[in-house]
């Protein structure tokens, strides 16, 4: 029997990390069907917002 055991992984750092004062906000992974919600609304409106003037 084997009683060999694996290493922990290291931990993963954050995608995006914010300290202001006493504010801590952590994102660990992006959440990517929110990514593409803002893409998919975001471009268009940039875009009529950047050609309209």
């Amino acid at each position: 029997m084997d009683t060999r055991t694996t290493p922990p992984a290291p931990p993963v750092p954050p995608v995006f990390e914010l300290r202001v004062g006493g504010l801590r906000l952590t994102i660990q992974r992006v959440p990517y069907r929110l990514l593409t919600l803002a893409a998919a609304v975001g471009g268009p409106l940039a875009g009529a917002t950047w050609f309209a003037r």
